[in-house]
């Protein structure tokens, strides 16, 4: 398969994962491209071993995060993050299986970026939250802290009273 049919077949796909993690469409294609950029180069490095569609997955989610971490918005975060890092954090993980993928993404992006990322990578990507702490470079607090937040954002603009 060419690179081109590659992209062709899977960029409408991956584009959607993109988009959750973006403020803008066109933030979204720039993840788009500088993942397939990241694929190409590390193609060869694709052992076979797992569904291919779970690795260009993982790969676009990467730089999805490596995006984010460029951008200003997060060395701001960062900081209140870590004001935060002594709070109390329920693990209880409320699904928001009953929306339909166009809803949860418009109030995603009412989120401040660290909680759309956090909540992506642990509510959609199946992330936990070490593996998420260890990926932003954050404390695991800190990344509880921004998961419950953002669960409360989105419970809260669909007007349910979470406890």
């Amino acid at each position: 398969m060419s690179q081109r049919e590659l992209y062709e077949s899977y960029a409408p796909r991956l584009y959607v994962v993109c988009r959750r993690y973006a403020n803008s469409e066109e933030e979204a294609e720039d993840i788009l491209m500088e993942g397939f950029m990241e694929v190409f180069k590390n193609l060869k490095s694709y052992r076979g071993e797992g569904a291919f569609d779970k690795w260009i997955q993982s790969v676009m989610v990467r730089s999805a995060i490596s995006h984010y971490r460029s951008t200003k918005h997060y060395r701001k975060e960062l900081l209140m993050d870590e004001m935060d890092e002594n709070s109390l954090v329920s693990e209880d993980t409320t699904v928001f299986g009953t929306l339909e993928a166009k809803q949860i993404l418009a109030l995603l992006e009412k989120c401040p970026a660290t909680e759309r990322t956090v909540f992506n990578m642990k509510a959609i990507d199946g992330f936990s939250f070490e593996e998420i702490a260890k990926t932003l470079e954050k404390k695991e607090n800190a990344v509880r802290i921004a998961y419950m937040r953002a669960r409360n954002r989105l419970m809260a603009a669909l007007g349910i009273e979470y406890q």
